[in-house]
């Protein structure tokens, strides 16, 4: 389940669709049901849950992303220079998850202090963090980043925080991402036909970048196209 279905709820861009699904089999029939179904003034009971306008923009615009992550997936050409980047964004990923690491060394060792220090509103702390992306830290004096309704819809819709999961508590140890294999899947699928993937493994964070349309629905070469500057760690204390 993804639970940022809610912000894609964006009037649906009936132009980008028409243009999408005319070198589709079908798929001019299969807009014009959309565009029925978005456009009625009845309110849908579906599995037990009333669909207004906006639910079904969302759907509608779900169902118009994962029609284009197939596509474009069938599609992408598995050059050397586009593996080379699925290698620099899992190294990319890797890296940020030890600095991650790191920072929950540096947090946990401080809040313990302040425990044997005897501040007690420090007990039972809870750390998290995950990695987000945000076309907003390019620099766009080397790089003009590019914002239109797509790139809104993959951005709202892709779930970061259900990407990989990155937590402990008090009397926890933050784990070691290095060759864990909690952060690390063994190769497998297309996957296995790239030695740096057989030899290393796959970060479960790219994995589920990747595989996991309940989480993201970027295509390959959205993802070759993502700018490792714009990836950075949010981190978030409970006590």
């Amino acid at each position: 389940m993804n639970h940022n279905m809610s912000r894609i709820a964006y009037p649906v861009k009936w132009k980008i669709l028409e243009n999408f699904y005319k070198g589709i089999e079908n798929g001019c029939e299969k807009v014009e049901k959309m565009k029925q179904y978005c456009n009625s003034e009845e309110v849908v009971n579906t599995f037990g849950r009333f669909h207004s306008s906006n639910c079904r923009f969302a759907e509608i615009n779900k169902e118009f992303l994962s029609d284009r992550q197939r596509k474009l997936n069938d599609e992408f050409q598995w050059t050397e220079e586009n593996i080379n980047k699925f290698v620099q964004l899992d190294q990319h990923i890797r890296e940020l998850e030890y600095k991650m690491y790191q920072k929950f060394v540096q947090i946990k060792q401080d809040l313990d202090n302040l425990v044997e220090q005897g501040h007690s509103v420090y007990r039972e702390y809870q750390v998290e963090a995950k990695i987000d992306y945000d076309l907003m830290l390019a620099d766009n004096n080397e790089c003009e980043p590019k914002f239109d309704w797509i790139c809104d819809l993959l951005q709202d819709y892709a779930d970061w925080s259900s990407l990989e999961w990155y937590s402990f508590g008090e009397g926890q140890e933050p784990k070691d991402p290095r060759n864990n294999e909690e952060f690390i899947f063994e190769a497998w699928g297309e996957w296995l036909k790239y030695e740096y993937f057989v030899k290393n493994g796959m970060s479960r964070f790219l994995c589920n970048l990747i595989e996991e349309d309940s989480c993201s629905l970027y295509s390959y070469s959205d993802i070759v196209n993502m700018d490792l500057r714009c990836f950075y760690v949010a981190y978030d204390i409970s006590l």
